[in-house]
């Protein structure tokens, strides 16, 4: 049930952000984030998205390793999943 939840509300979370992306306040920006996090553990294409973010900037995957612990546990799950150097599944 926990997985359907995640998927329904990270879907709703990455089209609502994509509509307010405009705005001057960011709240779309931190919708995606929230969205995608909620997503990637059950959709290979958000999580090779992820990756190659990680791979791209470097500061953002030291910043996520630096939080991992901080997060619950199917973020930190996607964290080492999406780690650059992960084996692709």
């Amino acid at each position: 049930m926990l997985p359907v939840l995640h998927q329904v509300f990270g879907s709703t979370l990455v089209v609502a952000g994509l509509i307010v992306l405009p705005l001057p306040i960011p709240f779309g920006l931190i919708m995606l984030t929230i969205g995608f996090a909620l997503l990637a553990p059950y959709i290979p294409f958000v999580q090779r998205l992820i990756k190659t973010m990680r791979t791209k900037w470097p500061d953002l995957d030291q910043s996520l390793r630096r939080y991992r612990d901080k997060f619950p546990p199917v973020i930190k799950k996607t964290i080492d999943k999406t780690h650059p150097t992960a084996p692709a599944e």
